[in-house]
């Protein structure tokens, strides 16, 4: 799979210097900062949606329930990460995002992963529906790629 088919399928690409400090015992990018990534990519999502100012308003937006990551090939400083990300609802309470990690100097897909967020009201502290409004911007966001 090429860099423009991945693109051709995200909602949103983020870029994202590797720093020398992030490396391991190993001179490989530590298993964490991949996490760390996957992180920054799903936050530049929901910031794309406009949940961030959402859930500032209204007390309610997703929260992380899981994270997991494939690594398929080490990443060395120095090196540019590309971090597509997805969104999909996948339940009345629940969001999942896909996530694939290119670097920029080894030309390939580095890890590849998936998180899911569940909705949360923030003043009750009990899980609760996506908003309507959000479920319109994900539909959104998902017919841009069909």
């Amino acid at each position: 799979m090429d860099l423009n088919t991945l693109t051709a399928n995200a909602h949103i690409s983020t870029e994202i210097s590797v720093k020398w400090g992030e490396m391991d015992a190993f001179s490989h990018l530590n298993n964490t900062v991949y996490i760390r990534y996957i992180e920054d990519g799903r936050i530049d999502l929901l910031e794309k949606m406009g949940l961030i100012d959402d859930i500032k308003k209204t007390s309610i937006g997703p929260v992380l329930a899981s994270v997991q990551c494939d690594f398929l090939a080490p990443v060395t400083f120095p090196d540019t990460v590309i971090v597509l990300s997805k969104a999909t609802q996948t339940g009345p309470k629940k969001v999942s995002f896909e996530h694939k990690l290119w670097s920029t100097k080894n030309n390939c897909l580095v890890a590849q992963g998936s998180s899911l967020a569940v909705y949360y009201n923030f003043k009750s502290q009990t899980s609760c529906a996506i908003p309507q409004a959000i479920i319109n911007k994900l539909d959104a966001m998902v017919s841009l790629l069909s």
